[in-house]
């Protein structure tokens, strides 16, 4: 399981290699909080998950650098390469189905 939190210094580190699902989110954001469960969860079942957290509250910049306009924000990357990018709450299928897309296909 390794989920870790990025900011400005670290999100080219975090991102740069392998499988990676991106959560930008707000502490204030209720749904943020409802996909970051959801995430935690699924990594229990997916051991192998390389989750990256960036608080776009706490590191403006860094969700400007990525266009990120609203939270939850969801960027699905391998090996630094942007797959696709969801914005709003995804449940738990809908993630599931991304990973089997893109980490297994």
């Amino acid at each position: 399981m390794s989920v870790s939190i990025a900011n400005t210094n670290t999100y080219a580190e975090l991102t740069r290699e392998g499988f990676v699902i991106v959560d930008f989110y707000s502490t204030t954001c209720v749904p943020c909080k409802m996909l970051s469960r959801i995430l935690e969860d699924l990594t229990l079942d997916y051991p192998f998950l390389n989750i990256v957290k960036v608080n776009v509250t706490d590191d403006p910049k860094l969700g400007a650098d990525n266009h990120i306009e609203a939270v939850p924000t969801v960027k699905f990357l391998k090996d630094g390469e942007e797959l696709e990018t969801v914005v709003g709450l995804m449940d738990e299928d809908e993630i599931i189905e991304k990973i089997s897309e893109y980490y297994y296909g």
